[in-house]
């Protein structure tokens, strides 16, 4: 951004000193033009700045939306994914890195999925306060209770279907909540993978032991983990919080 200031400023400084040259103007009307140059181009400065700002800002909001440990794990994830797929890509052509190459695919998948694993709880947790609101329907629910004890004619019935409307919203609430905390844990599950799977293959590739019944272990434990994040990904999408449609998984 900052460049860009500078080469606005230089082109008006351009223009106006072309202005003294070919435009027979004194010194006070160049000295006026200047300065209302100066001004529109301090103005398309604020202007950038106030974009810019405002990315960084809405960046920052949707990032800060998750708890802490939550975005800890999530930066683990993708630190180790880095470092495996590094290391199967320093390791020496032939079979042995084509075996690495092969048992690794599965983590690309696993880091898109945990992006839109990502989304849909920043989405969650930006859309409501889940303890709040659980609160609050427990508390309304107790006071309707506590009215049905005193209601007379119509009103039981309108108290009592009231409060099964109550309930039945208790029950989503429970259900997002559930769903939430699986989701949490996913995450977090996620890291200490990847982090098992590169102490593993720091220890293949250091002793250079290409044995495999330990990479057929990989395999299906990377295979298993990344069935077990559709599973959490279908109730995302069940819950209205997905991202993309399930056919992309």
């Amino acid at each position: 951004m900052r460049s860009i200031i500078v080469r606005i400023l230089a082109l008006l400084i351009s223009i106006v000193l072309v202005l003294a040259i070919l435009l027979p103007v004194n010194a006070i009307i160049i000295g006026g033009i200047l300065a209302l140059l100066v001004l529109i181009a301090l103005f398309l400065a604020i202007l950038l700045l106030a974009k810019t700002t405002g990315q960084k800002l809405g960046q920052l909001a949707r990032s800060s939306s998750l708890p802490r440990p939550i975005s800890r794990s999530l930066n683990e994830s993708r630190y180790y994914a880095k470092l495996i797929v590094q290391m199967a890509q320093q390791c020496p052509p032939g079979p042995m890195q084509d075996r690495l190459n092969l048992t690794l695919k599965p983590v690309d998948q696993w880091l898109v999925n945990l992006t839109r694993l990502e989304q849909g709880l920043s989405k969650l947790y930006g859309q409501r306060n889940l303890a709040r609101d659980l609160r609050q329907t427990s508390s309304e629910i107790d006071d309707l209770r506590r009215q049905l004890l005193t209601a007379r004619g119509q009103d039981v019935s309108y108290l009592r279907d009231l409060k099964k409307s109550k309930e039945q919203h208790l029950a989503a609430l429970k259900d997002l909540e559930r769903f939430q905390t699986q989701a949490e844990l996913k995450i977090r599950k996620i890291s200490s993978d990847l982090g098992a799977t590169h102490a593993e293959m720091l220890l293949i590739t250091a002793r250079g032991d290409f044995n495999e019944n330990r990479m057929r272990r990989l395999d299906e434990n990377l295979q298993e983990h990344l069935a077990s994040m559709r599973d959490v990904l279908a109730a995302m999408d069940e819950l209205g919080y997905g991202t993309v449609t399930s056919s992309s998984y």
